[in-house]
């Protein structure tokens, strides 16, 4: 670890500098990466319409057995 008391003010501001420049580059990756996922979700996006659409589907069913079978208890 460095110990900054040693450090010239110069040095530190470099350093500061070098850290800032550091930073902005790893959160230009982090959002290009975030960005590529949103890219990759919406490609499958029909994908997972066709998923709620079968859930959907599988609920109303599973509503209309319920509904039956409480009809048929009457």
């Amino acid at each position: 670890m460095t110990d900054f008391n040693v450090l010239s003010t110069e040095r530190l501001r470099a350093l500061i500098a070098d850290t800032e420049g550091t930073l902005k580059k790893l959160t230009e990756e982090l959002e290009r990466r975030e960005f590529l996922a949103q890219e990759n979700e919406i490609e499958h996006l029909e994908e997972h319409m066709k998923g709620a659409e079968l859930s959907l589907s599988t609920i109303k069913k599973f509503l209309a057995y319920l509904l039956t079978d409480l009809q048929g208890r009457k």
